[in-house]
């Protein structure tokens, strides 16, 4: 049961959306705003847009949580599963884009790779039988956040669909340094 109170979750809910279409640099003023709650209940759940942003940190965490669960429970072949789920949980994705393009703050860096790390550990399986690797695990998991972060940093959320999120990772797997060349890739 979640004993916090409603305007909490309200400011936590919009300020995700915010980070994750603005980045960290959103304002207090316009969030409140848009958000339809008086500013002056902001404090009465955070002590400052620092304090908030851990909070955001944390609930990213959360949603990962749920979104690992669902990657142990629905992927059976990297593309098209993994993206299928990465759609559902778009917003997320979104916001964590704004980690990677805020790597420069070391909180936002950490959560970035630890979400990451777990995501390859139930992933590598499938990140080896869509390549037919015989690569080191390490290898295997150097190369697939090389991916990841260029897919992360390259995705346009406008009209996005399953079918460009992996029509995206495709295209960057096929250019990313020629070190996979598996014909799987260009048969999607």
């Amino acid at each position: 049961m979640n004993t916090k109170p409603l305007t909490f979750q309200k400011w936590l809910e919009a300020a995700y959306k915010e980070f994750a279409c603005y980045g960290p640099d959103f304002s207090l003023k316009a969030l409140s705003g848009k958000a339809g709650l008086p500013r002056a209940t902001f404090y009465y759940h955070f002590n400052n847009k620092e304090h908030l942003t851990e909070e955001l940190l944390v609930y990213h965490c959360k949603v990962a949580e749920q979104f690992s669960n669902e990657l142990k429970r629905e992927v059976s072949e990297l593309i098209p599963d993994l993206y299928e789920v990465m759609f559902r949980y778009k917003l997320n994705v979104r916001f964590h884009q704004q980690l990677l393009r805020n790597n420069h703050v070391e909180a936002f860096q950490n959560v970035y790779t630890r979400i990451n790390t777990c995501s390859i550990e139930i992933l590598l399986p499938f990140i080896r039988k869509y390549f037919n690797s015989d690569k080191s695990n390490v290898d295997l998991i150097e190369f697939f956040n090389t991916l990841t972060g260029a897919w992360y940093a390259r995705i346009n959320f406008k009209n996005c669909t399953v079918e460009y999120m992996c029509n995206l990772a495709i295209e960057i797997m096929e250019h990313t340094l020629g070190l996979y060349n598996h014909p799987k890739v260009k048969s999607l």
